[in-house]
């Protein structure tokens, strides 16, 4: 166990017990006393069911959240290939025509290269 849990184990058993210290160490008949800790009992069950029907409720709605996820990726992703695909249709013509004048420039550099007579 790594200190810091061991100190936060502590802190919390440290706490619970003062707390039962004062509760029986406080000024009160015994039938008192009973009808509070009942209460409290009573007041705890309570906010540990509506706990648990809140976390239910957020587990739900974290299952709901990551399929709707699921299906907005997919339909992104089918999108940006669709966009990708049109983009690469649309620049064809301009890429065939780029490299077609690339091959000229090349051609004519040769030529230019051959028609000059070498240095001596």
């Amino acid at each position: 166990m790594s200190k810091a849990t061991a100190f936060f184990t502590g802190l919390i058993v440290g706490g619970a017990a003062a707390g039962i210290a004062v509760l029986c160490a406080a000024p009160s008949s015994g039938k008192d006393f009973r009808k509070k800790v009942k209460q409290k009992s009573t007041l705890a069950k309570q906010s540990l069911g509506d706990l648990k029907g809140q976390s239910l409720l957020l587990k739900d709605q974290i299952i709901q959240v990551a399929s709707e996820s699921k299906v907005v990726f997919n339909d992104l992703k089918e999108d940006m290939q669709h966009a990708f695909s049109t983009w690469q249709q649309e620049i064809k013509p301009n890429k065939e025509n780029i490299e077609q004048e690339l091959k000229e420039i090349q051609m004519s550099l040769q030529q230019l290269q051959n028609a000059v007579p070498p240095k001596e």
